[in-house]
């Protein structure tokens, strides 16, 4: 559709002080800054990856630019954290247009706080906000929104119907072994599986390995440090680009974002936005004439099916839909449908809820959370990345702690790990520059131990000893 260039033109026409791009994941924000950079210079990129030199950094911390990409984290710190570094570039998100790409990550247990922190922006401070999203979620189902939203595209239904690339088979009646999957993506030449928990998704690339060359498979999830998944994803495309033979196992990871273009998807049973957008993987140039084949299947798997609770209760509300007849992901009105069902009953949490109530700007800081932080980075050896690992352990070892900027510079070869006590074990903790008279700090990173090095693969990433895997995608 060229929806990163539409967005921009529609900005532009707001004429307002400056465009603020909001993006959920790091992994677009590349790809996206380099569709802009052909329309707009000196665009201003705001994340954890990005380095500056200190003049730069001073228009970092403020946002005193006119054009700005950061992510959805970068942005509501600034809205809902209370120390003074966050609110630096407040007074600059006035009299701005604000476009939220890929909406439907916006977590729903933060909706309502979410939303009428973005109402207010309108109201009270001359933004325009844009959400974007090929599933646009129905906020005007929760209760005590004040959400009236207007529709860019009022003949949007004809849209999503010119845009019909593929047909959905829903194989639900009963859970498919993995090792069916695994046999059936054996017999095509460009297909891809997406599942939920990283446990999922390796056991299946190993099924497969059993039927397919080496050089025709690929696994990727975030136990890969996001230099080794750029790689992985840019040699899937080639292929792809090619005619050859190509078959992905992947987690949640590419399914918003990636241009990636298989004939054939499997999706495990997930949120209908996750279907809607691994679908999105899948005939994505419209090139082949009876359109792609997804295949939304239940896996036969021992333990839980998903990562969270929330996720569940959304899937759950796909299945009660097709109870009643089966869903059309291209028909907006069943969108519609799934996000009344799923919004009716959400509700932000209590003590969020209760800590914005009370104005303790303290306590909403450290409720307000749009990722789980319970992680641990580890840096890794990335054979990609061999150079940059070995600098990076010989300055540690110079510097004797990690510095903003060590931190900054190991954000291509880190993987976060749930598992902590596995990396205590095998990774060595790291500690930021200790304060006069104080202790050194805890960073919450880690370096693989010489010794260990071999727990990060080409083939796996990292895989704790045990089979212990990291908790989710």
């Amino acid at each position: 559709m060229g929806k990163t260039l539409a967005l921009l033109n529609f900005a532009l026409h707001q004429r307002k002080r400056r465009i603020i791009i909001v993006l959920p994941f790091l992994s677009l924000i590349e790809q996206s800054a380099r569709e802009y950079a052909k329309v707009i210079p000196n665009i201003l990129e705001d994340h954890s990856q990005q380095e500056y030199g200190e003049e730069h950094r001073a228009f970092c911390a403020r946002w005193d630019s006119p054009f700005i990409i950061t992510t959805s984290v970068r942005f509501f710190e600034a809205l809902f954290r209370w120390k003074p570094g966050d609110c630096r570039k407040l007074h600059n998100i006035a009299q701005s247009v604000i476009v939220f790409d890929e909406a439907q990550s916006l977590p729903l247990q933060l909706a309502q706080a979410t939303l009428r922190a973005v109402h207010a922006l309108c109201e009270r401070y001359g933004c325009s906000v844009v959400f974007s999203t090929a599933t646009q979620p129905k906020f005007a189902a929760l209760s005590n929104i004040e959400w009236r939203p207007t529709e860019i595209c009022p003949w949007h239904p004809a849209l999503y119907a010119s845009l019909r690339r593929t047909r959905v088979e829903w194989r639900v009646q009963s859970p498919t072994p993995l090792e069916a999957i695994a046999e059936e993506m054996a017999r095509s030449d460009s297909v891809c599986c997406i599942l939920d928990l990283r446990r999922h998704a390796a056991d299946l690339y190993r099924m497969l390995r059993q039927h397919c060359p080496a050089e025709e498979c690929f696994f990727l999830t975030t136990d890969k440090c996001p230099a080794h998944r750029s790689a992985l994803i840019d040699r899937v495309r080639a292929r792809l680009r090619e005619g050859s033979p190509c078959r992905v196992v992947s987690t949640q990871c590419i399914e918003a974002g990636v241009d990636l273009d298989f004939g054939r998807m499997y999706r495990a049973l997930a949120p209908l936005e996750a279907i809607i957008q691994s679908a999105g993987r899948c005939n994505r140039n419209g090139r082949l004439p009876d359109g792609g084949h997804v295949c939304v299947f239940i896996p036969e798997v021992d333990g839980k099916l998903y990562p969270s609770d929330a996720y569940g209760r959304a899937a759950m509300r796909v299945l009660e839909m097709l109870s009643a007849g089966e869903i059309d992901i291209h028909d907006p009105a069943h969108i519609d449908e799934y996000y009344r069902r799923l919004l009716q009953d959400a509700r932000d949490d209590p003590a969020l809820t209760d800590a914005v109530r009370r104005r303790s700007y303290e306590e909403v800081s450290e409720h307000y959370r749009l990722i789980d932080d319970r992680a641990v980075q580890v840096i890794v050896p990335y054979e990609g990345e061999r150079a940059l690992f070995d600098a990076i352990r010989q300055e540690l070892q110079r510097a004797n702690c990690l510095t903003p900027q060590l931190l900054r510079a190991a954000t291509p070869i880190t993987v976060a790990t749930f598992v902590h006590a596995r990396c205590e074990r095998f990774a060595e903790p790291l500690f930021l520059p200790a304060k006069r008279g104080e202790p050194p700090r805890s960073s919450g990173y880690y370096l693989l131990r010489p010794q260990y090095e071999e727990l990060y693969t080409e083939e796996m990433g990292l895989q704790w000893p045990g089979g212990k895997t990291n908790k989710y995608k």
